[in-house]
């Protein structure tokens, strides 16, 4: 039983260790928002000076991120995605500054689909230039990170990644198949400085803590070495929410902000700083609130109808039961009728031949 106990309490820890992770940590740089201010926008390191180009998988016709990267940073963009066309897309491409390839990020080998190694080395082939990666596609993100080779994580100076179907945490088998392994990877080459909850589906307790964890949750990413220097000779606590966050990805549903247990002490001690997200998380309870409001307005009419359905349902029901009542008497004068009549054309018909009446 002990033994048992001591086991889980490890499996516990452990999966508390890589899941904190995800925890931002100070950042050399300032954040700055690229994408616009709706979802798929998302706060990078101000340190894109030098970065060579952008791979974006998934960008489903829209490339507000890619458009303000190339537009306003000078950053070449090359997205891929099976689901659209050059076409189909909201924008143009970017002549001479973007590129598009109709296939599938994926490691099967497919002719349709194509792997980060390959669309890096056939893109941009000279390995001592630094890169930028913004993902989302769906959950394919961890057998396509986890595949991919450390040399080519390594040329990625700021990785920018949506993670998807976070509730595996909960399992500890299912979190060592992709999440886990995927989240202690990125953590020998980068270091998280920002993170952002989607709001599309709400947030989960870690059982066995209190940890509330979203389902999805945004990471941004920034390469180890870049930590070395230290631009403005300090460095910049992370905020959470940020000023700059988006207050919901998902419009209409109750907003989602990482509470305390995403900061560490030091952090937290940063007072100034933590101010500032302080207003901003105030002003998400806020939402929150009314949110909750509309929800029960919400549940309250719907049990008024509910209601009305109810008793509407039983009056027909009482009517019923009344017509079969009345209904009851001539039935059964009308089957007994019926079943005389059949003995009567019985009788009549088996009557033997040439027989005369007594």
């Amino acid at each position: 039983m002990l033994n048992n106990i001591d086991s889980q309490l490890g499996s516990l820890t452990s999966r508390i260790d890589s899941i904190m992770i995800m925890r931002p940590k100070p950042s050399p740089y300032p954040l700055i928002r690229i994408g616009g201010k709706g979802d798929g926008a998302y706060l990078v390191p101000d340190d894109l000076q030098g970065i060579k180009a952008c791979f974006s998988p998934g960008v489903n016709n829209t490339k507000d991120f890619e458009d303000d990267l190339t537009d306003n940073h000078g950053i070449p963009c090359h997205m891929c995605d099976f689901t659209c066309d050059i076409e189909t897309m909201k924008t143009p491409l970017r002549e001479g500054l973007q590129t598009f390839r109709k296939k599938w990020l994926d490691v099967d080998g497919g002719s349709d689909s194509i792997t980060i190694d390959e669309w890096v080395e056939g893109e941009e082939s000279a390995h001592n230039e630094d890169l930028l990666l913004q993902m989302d596609i769906e959950g394919a993100e961890f057998r396509n990170l986890l595949t991919c080779s450390e040399a080519t994580i390594n040329r990625f100076r700021i990785i920018l990644v949506e993670l998807h179907g976070l509730s595996v945490a909960n399992d500890p088998s299912r979190f060592e198949e992709e999440l886990g392994p995927l989240l202690r990877k990125l953590d020998k080459t980068h270091i998280c400085v920002h993170a952002h909850p989607n709001n599309c589906d709400g947030e989960f307790v870690l059982e066995g803590s209190s940890l509330a964890i979203p389902h999805f949750i945004e990471l941004t990413f920034l390469r180890r070495d870049r930590f070395l220097q230290k631009p403005n000779g300090r460095l910049y606590p992370p905020m959470l929410p940020h000023p700059l966050d988006i207050d919901c990805n998902v419009e209409g549903n109750a907003p989602l902000f990482l509470d305390g247990d995403w900061l560490d002490e030091e952090s937290l001690s940063s007072m100034p700083i933590q101010e500032l997200s302080t207003w901003k998380k105030v002003s998400l309870l806020a939402q929150k609130l009314e949110h909750s409001r509309q929800r029960i307005q919400y549940l309250e009419s719907e049990n008024k109808w509910l209601d009305s359905r109810q008793k509407s349902a039983g009056n027909r029901i009482d009517y019923l039961e009344q017509r079969f009542a009345e209904l009851e008497r001539p039935i059964r004068l009308y089957l007994a009728i019926k079943h005389l009549m059949k003995r009567s054309y019985q009788r009549f018909r088996y009557k033997p031949t040439g027989s005369t009446e007594s």
